[in-house]
């Protein structure tokens, strides 16, 4: 064998090991961190928070999954500031538009969008141009290892991940005291996720025995 050739056989080698073991270990800590919210062990650190700098958040982690598609960004203005944990949240919308930018294809529209639901509660969605979620697998979906494509036979070809990630976005959700759902899409094709979050008060204590202790994103599971 050429030894140049050998040599970057090698590299690719080892890059190919190195990517099956990051996949590995984050499949494990989704384990974990799925093990913690069936069993009501999660904690959530709450302080106040501006939407904006969460769906920041996530738009800037979820840069690179989206370089293909188009996004806009629709937030009602003056919301007010809610008390949540701020890097979960931007976890969940994050996995949002990490399905999104899977499914959907290369030069459409992905829509973030926040508003208030009511005085007390407000609305995030993110929607997509893909194929959408059919209504009998709309409440599947948010099952641990579910996947759309492969299990509920929608078509098209299985984009990778692990089948975790809208699983812990519901977690992570409900310990907030909101739900989580798919709705129809606003214009017709796509999909169309949507979360309520209560705005929260002063009165709450700063730190719940109600769910997920906060993870770095980096160590997150999509």
């Amino acid at each position: 064998m050429n030894p140049t050739f050998k040599q970057r056989f090698r590299c690719l080698e080892f890059g190919v090991h190195f990517k099956e073991s990051d996949r590995l270990n984050r499949f494990v800590e989704g384990l974990i961190e799925l093990a913690r919210i069936e069993a009501g062990e999660m904690q959530l650190r709450r302080h106040w928070s501006s939407v904006e700098e969460i769906i920041t958040t996530a738009l800037a982690r979820a840069a690179p999954l989206t370089r293909q598609h188009q996004i806009h960004i629709d937030s009602e203005k003056d919301l007010p500031v809610i008390r949540v944990d701020s890097r979960a949240v931007s976890e969940v919308i994050y996995t949002l538009i990490d399905n999104a930018a899977k499914y959907a294809p290369g030069g459409t529209l992905i829509r973030i969008s926040a508003q208030r639901a009511d005085d007390v509660t407000l609305l995030f969605a993110v929607e997509d141009k893909g194929p959408g979620i059919p209504p009998p697998l709309r409440e599947r979906v948010f099952d641990k290892f579910f996947r759309a494509i492969s299990d509920g036979d929608t078509g098209g070809q299985r984009p990778a991940g692990t089948g975790m990630g809208l699983a812990i976005a519901k977690g992570i959700v409900e310990a907030h005291d909101g739900r989580i759902r798919v709705a129809d899409a606003t214009q017709g094709r796509g999909a169309h996720f949507e979360f309520t979050l209560p705005i929260g008060d002063d009165e709450a204590i700063e730190t719940e025995q109600a769910t997920m202790p906060v993870v770095p994103l980096e160590e997150r599971v999509s």
